[in-house]
């Protein structure tokens, strides 16, 4: 029997809406977009990631269901397009919205699956995809390669690891809602951490090669 559709809570879903859409938007501003280039990037960043998901759970996207979503994309872009000069002062809050997002849009991602009875891996591939969808988007319209096919600091494996801990979190009967709030600052934590600390993904790594060489030199 097929599982009746369960809309994530509205203030979780907005506020991930509502980080995307400002890093999208800072991200228009440092790319020195006009006022409808950043507009059009902000939405496309803070909607992005929700219809993605929405789309891979066969749903109408809320996005289009609801007037909030769009309200607060809109509400998001105009407050960076207004204050465009003070914004980039603050270069660090692209990072810091950037974060964010991923965490919120990520965890929402797994929620909204599991709530309509997707599996547990599944559901953590919503998650991943609901989390970089917006970042992916935004760097394709802005011609840079996706973030998450650069080796940098932490992006996809952040997510992964609080996608993660949310999805087990829910299955072994923890409360969503604070499950949710945990999982998108672990995200959130790994993100900001990689960055200060310098962590990188490993590269790969040809051992054939190196065991190769180990025993010419032996």
């Amino acid at each position: 029997m097929a599982t009746a559709p369960v809309l994530v809570p509205l203030w979780l879903d907005l506020a991930a809406v509502i980080t995307s859409a400002l890093g999208g938007s800072l991200v228009a501003v440092r790319a020195k977009f006009d006022v409808t280039g950043l507009a059009a990037l902000g939405i496309l960043t803070g909607l992005g990631g929700g219809i993605m998901r929405d789309v891979l759970l066969n749903q109408t996207p809320v996005a289009i269901q609801s007037p909030w979503y769009i309200l607060a994309a809109v509400g998001a872009s105009a407050t960076v397009a207004v204050l465009a000069h003070q914004t980039q002062k603050f270069v660090w809050l692209l990072l810091v919205f950037d974060a964010a997002a991923l965490g919120l849009y990520g965890v929402t991602g797994a929620n909204k699956a599991l709530a309509n009875g997707v599996g547990p891996i599944p559901a953590l591939l919503v998650g991943l995809i609901a989390g970089l969808g917006g970042g992916v988007l935004c760097d394709l319209m802005t011609a840079k390669p996706p973030a998450i096919f650069q080796r940098g600091h932490l992006y996809a494996t952040a997510a992964f690891f609080g996608i993660a801990a949310y999805v087990i979190a829910v299955r072994l009967g923890a409360p969503p809602d604070t499950s949710a709030v945990f999982a998108a600052m672990v995200v959130f934590g790994l993100r900001m951490a990689a960055r200060s600390r310098d962590w990188k993904a490993p590269q790969p790594v040809d051992f054939a090669r190196q065991i190769k060489g180990r025993i010419d030199r032996d």
